[in-house]
């Protein structure tokens, strides 16, 4: 039986084709057992489930024909396929060496530095999947699983509010900018509001 993350990215990608096609037709293909295993032995580790059932509903979106269309995930990431998660997630450890953790897997791009990371270890230290900036490191908006960021992504999508993120670090006196999900020429984007200030 489908698990959640499978649910709920079903209903995504729907969306997507009847709402934001040029952003869908950038999806690839669900990644096979090869791409896999390949993507478990570059990074030494054994794949978190939840990693596993998303890049078998879909190997990323395609870098081949440009930028158009390739960003998806909340709050303005592309989707990495499954070579490029290793290797982006290796250049990150080689240059922020100690301060890069080993159970930090890389798996979003903004393509300016930043990224989505998705933390394996039991008790996250800012969340299951948060924002790393390219240079304050762990910064900006976290979720406390890969079903929160998804469930949230569907809410925006069809103008539901849901509040599953958080800010880090916890300390920022500031609530995440809230997001809007606006398609423009088929193309999906997300819109960045003004966040409340948290009285400290």
């Amino acid at each position: 039986m489908p698990g959640s993350i499978t649910l709920l990215w079903t209903q995504i990608a729907e969306w997507l084709r009847k709402n934001a096609p040029l952003t869908f037709e950038k999806l690839n293909p669900p990644a096979d057992d090869q791409a896999l295993a390949e993507l478990a032995s570059e990074l030494g580790t054994e794949l978190p489930l939840d990693l596993v059932e998303l890049l078998q509903n879909f190997n990323g979106s395609d870098d081949a024909r440009g930028v158009t269309g390739k960003i998806l995930l909340p709050p303005g990431y592309y989707m990495m396929d499954s070579s490029w998660i290793a290797r982006d997630t290796r250049q990150r450890a080689s240059i922020w060496g100690d301060a890069w953790r080993p159970t930090w897997i890389a798996f979003g791009s903004d393509l300016c530095g930043g990224c989505l990371v998705l933390d394996t270890q039991p008790q996250p230290r800012y969340g299951r999947i948060f924002e790393f900036n390219k240079v304050e490191g762990p910064f900006g908006s976290a979720w406390a699983s890969l079903n929160d960021l998804l469930t949230e992504m569907l809410a925006l999508l069809e103008g539901r509010a849901v509040g599953s993120v958080h800010r880090i670090p916890y300390n920022y006196p500031r609530a995440p900018d809230p997001l809007k999900a606006v398609v423009q020429n088929g193309e999906l984007e997300w819109e960045r509001g003004i966040g409340d200030w948290i009285p400290g």
